[in-house]
């Protein structure tokens, strides 16, 4: 053998001896030492040093041994890199060398997730299972898998059987809690996350989703102070810092929403979802030119990441500031992304209305009708547009329909009656009037709407009933709003026809 490759030889061996003398130091040594340099190798990987650790274990797999568990930490580390394909070549490797080692079948299997060949994945969890039933962490990936393809219920019982062959795996619970968190098991999900945050000195993870499931059931006080327990333990999960500053923007602290999103800029956690909900704190808050701002900086930061609600927002704002050519602009681009947007498309058909443009007007709104939440502004502002062009039977028919979904809404009542009114339809309007006057009482628009309609009734009647209606209304009129009072020459006709 070349002198080359016997020095290469005892220089390696004295790196593996330094790396036992230093393990020796925090652990026992196992009598076999391939073991030994496979624990240290695990404890590097830990502590964070992970290429010493990885030289450790491809030192370690020359010793001659049964043990495939080299491989499988050499796989880990590879795993760590996100290199999936040179991870699964060593759990390869580990099979080859125990076809029965499940730990390397699952993480196999993780690899193919991580790569969206899900299918795949469940067959390595599959047969990690046939081996070995109770392999507790095949149940718990499989149920991650499931999870990502939306089969709640199924992954739901991937990890209850994780659990049920592993309770000390904070890793299923915590899983099993997420999962039914997703299918709106908001108490027993709270149930699962709390045992784990009381037994293991405030699980960050865990504080995190309390603080989602309470802002949920819309206990904001609690998501709060979970959300900030969260952020104590780690102040770099940026998730956590728009769930928190959502809820200061929902109970009204817009400046500790605004500081919120500020810390998660400072700590460099820049990202679209951190823009687009800084800028809409700051449109809640009337603040539009500079939430203009963050929206444009969200979209800068990731321009190959479509959404829609950043350009409706940015729509909305540059509209109520004036800026209508870029308001279209930005809702043409969140209708390209999202033919359904509400915000975007109500941004229109407010621009097509304020051209007078009703029909485009129209048409953008019935695309708004799908927003069940929006409907009654919705109908009425169908039926505004309808009757500027004068179509009254459409206008009439989404008047009834905004009533529909808000009946009381005394506005829109009043803005019908008066569009009957002008229609000269008294009959329907004297109707929609017994239930004005039940819900507004004796404001003056609808004093003077019930005024009018009672008289053009009474003129068309020979007076009579309506007549004697119309005349006990001007004189409430003038009694209880003097200063807006003016009915007298159809009070003195009204006055003159009673006496005859």
């Amino acid at each position: 053998m070349p002198n080359k490759y016997i020095k290469k030889i005892f220089k390696e061996v004295r790196k593996l001896n330094n790396a036992v003398e230093e393990y020796t130091k925090i652990g026992k040594i196992p009598a076999i030492p391939y073991r030994a340099f496979v624990n240290l190798a695990d404890y590097l990987f830990l502590k964070g040093s992970i290429e010493q650790s990885e030289e450790l274990l491809n030192n370690a797999i020359n010793f001659v041994s049964k043990s495939s568990d080299a491989f499988v930490n050499l796989g880990v580390v590879q795993q760590s890199k996100n290199d999936y394909a040179k991870a699964i070549e060593y759990y390869k490797k580990a099979l080859k060398k125990d076809p029965k080692n499940v730990k390397a079948l699952c993480l196999w299997g993780n690899c193919l997730s991580f790569q969206n060949n899900n299918e795949d994945a469940i067959k390595k969890y599959e047969r990690a299972i046939e081996i070995d039933e109770k392999t507790s962490e095949a149940y718990l990936f499989w149920g991650i898998v499931l999870l990502k393809e939306h089969k709640n219920e199924e992954a739901r019982e991937k990890f209850t059987s994780a659990i049920k062959y592993n309770p000390k795996d904070a890793r299923s619970l915590f899983m099993l809690g997420t999962v039914e968190i997703e299918m709106g098991l908001y108490d027993s999900a709270l149930e699962k996350l709390m045992f784990l945050i009381e037994s293991s000195d405030k699980d960050i993870g865990a504080c995190h989703n309390v603080a989602y499931i309470h802002f949920k059931k819309k206990d904001y006080e609690k998501a709060i102070l979970y959300a900030l327990t969260a952020l104590s333990c780690n102040p770099f999960k940026i998730e956590t810092y728009l769930l928190l500053g959502d809820t200061y923007v929902l109970v009204n602290k817009i400046n500790e929403a605004l500081n919120i999103y500020e810390l998660a800029e400072n700590r460099n956690l820049k990202s679209l979802f951190l823009y687009l909900s800084w800028g809409t704190a700051l449109q809640k808050n009337n603040q539009y030119e500079q939430a203009i701002e963050k929206f444009k900086q969200g979209i800068e930061i990731n321009n190959n990441e479509t959404n829609d609600e950043i350009y409706a927002r940015l729509a909305k704002c540059n509209y109520i500031i004036g800026n209508k050519e870029e308001a279209k602009i930005n809702a043409q681009k969140a209708i390209e992304i999202s033919q359904d947007n509400y915000m975007a498309n109500k941004v229109l058909a407010n621009i097509y209305i304020d051209e007078q443009n009703y029909t485009e007007a129209i048409n953008q709104l019935n695309l708004c009708l799908k927003n069940s939440e929006t409907k009654s502004k919705t109908f009425l502002s169908l039926a505004q547009c309808y009757k500027y062009i004068q179509d009254f039977e459409q206008s009439n028919k989404y008047y009834e329909k905004s009533l529909e979904y808000d009946r009381e809404n005394i506005q829109t009542m009043l803005e019908y009656v008066e569009s009957l009114y002008q229609q000269r339809n008294y009959d329907k309007a004297i109707k929609k009037l017994i239930t004005l006057e039940k819900i507004a009482g004796e404001r003056l628009e609808v004093l003077c709407l019930s005024f009018k309609v009672n008289y053009n009734i009474a003129k068309g009647n020979l007076y009579g009933y309506n007549g004697m209606k119309a005349k006990t209304i001007a004189e409430k009129i003038k009694e209880k709003y003097p200063e807006n009072y003016s009915f007298e020459e159809e009070y003195k006709e009204l006055t003159s026809i009673s006496r005859e």
